[in-house]
């Protein structure tokens, strides 16, 4: 009766929201024994209701401002395995600069290099990358 009832409870947590398997487990053991919410979780996983994988790809589909530095920190916060974090930032890096620029064409004050670079740096997008984005934004309001 307990298994169904934490089942019922995770399928729940899961209609109202994507989770990845370490919230949703600390979300279960809040109120389920160690052994029903592991069954529970495998459970979940085996009926393609639960996966890391799908959950960080949408994730990081949903937080396009943000650069992939920014978007490992938050996805490790969620408890995204490092493996699968690597897999989909490694899939994701290809829009990267293309990334940059779209947030920076749309900061106010990116005349002053300094508070720019800062503000992507602060997004999650590494030096090299903010400095080019700059580069080419500065041409394009110049050319």
């Amino acid at each position: 009766m307990e298994k169904s009832q934490a089942l019922a409870y995770a399928v729940r947590l899961l209609a109202r929201r994507a989770l990845s398997r370490a919230r949703l487990r600390e979300k279960l053991l809040a109120r389920f024994s160690e052994g029903e919410v592991e069954e529970v979780l495998d459970r979940l996983e085996a009926l393609g209701y639960l996966d890391d994988r799908a959950f960080a790809e949408t994730f990081v589909a949903g937080r396009k401002r943000y650069g992939p530095l920014k978007l490992r920190h938050l996805l490790r916060a969620q408890g995204v395995p490092e493996a699968v974090v690597a897999e989909v930032l490694r899939e994701a890096e290809e829009g990267v600069l293309e990334a940059a620029l779209r947030v920076l064409r749309r900061y106010p004050r990116r005349q002053d290099k300094a508070k720019a670079v800062r503000f992507l740096q602060g997004r999650g997008f590494p030096l090299p990358v903010a400095l080019e984005a700059y580069r080419l934004v500065k041409e394009e309001e110049s050319g």
